[in-house]
């Protein structure tokens, strides 16, 4: 497989197809840390659209001193942060699955449609209580547990110590606790 930053080098050079293979490889987990930044599957796809826009125009400024993923994670979570405070709707429900999750629960769906009931609440629960903690927290929680990044890597992205990317976990995970404490989630 060819290095992402080879892509981005033919970017720079002015190869509009090599952006679009960066897009192709990427854009699953930009749209994914958009959807749990955001909350809502509309928004997720604007934010990740703006995002790999904000990419393709400033890719000029790419140092080659991280990976291209580490610089685009960064680039979209700037995006969410500020669609975040430019939309109307902060805490809007989760209204609907990404699609490995719903291919995921599709043969639970005929044999146990009450599971799947009861797993979509459980989500809606969960992302509700995400959405209530504070961005730090929520970010942390995004990285760690749905894109499953190591302490090493959101501290690089974050710009920040592991040490602390372990704080900010652990307070977060201790908040959603306290937040769900009381729900039946089985």
């Amino acid at each position: 497989m060819i290095p992402d930053e080879i892509y981005v080098q033919k970017t720079i050079e002015g190869d509009p197809e090599a952006f679009n293979e960066l897009v192709q490889r990427h854009h699953a987990r930009i749209y994914g840390l958009a959807y749990r930044m955001l909350g809502n599957p509309d928004d997720a796809s604007d934010a990740t659209q703006e995002a790999f826009l904000e990419a393709y125009k400033s890719i000029q400024s790419f140092q080659f001193q991280s990976k291209f993923l580490t610089w685009m994670y960064r680039v979209g979570i700037n995006v969410c942060q500020q669609y975040k405070r430019r939309s109307e709707s902060r805490q809007r429900a989760l209204t609907s699955y990404t699609k490995d999750i719903q291919e995921r629960d599709a043969q639970y769906t005929s044999e146990y449609p009450d599971r799947v009931l009861l797993k979509t609440e459980r989500d809606q629960l969960i992302q509700q209580a995400i959405d209530q903690l504070p961005s730090k927290q929520r970010l942390v929680i995004t990285l760690f547990y749905m894109q499953q990044m190591k302490y090493r890597e959101i501290a690089e992205l974050l710009d920040c110590s592991e040490g602390t990317v372990a704080s900010r976990l652990n307070t977060a995970v201790r908040n959603l606790k306290s937040k769900l404490e009381g729900l039946n989630l089985h």
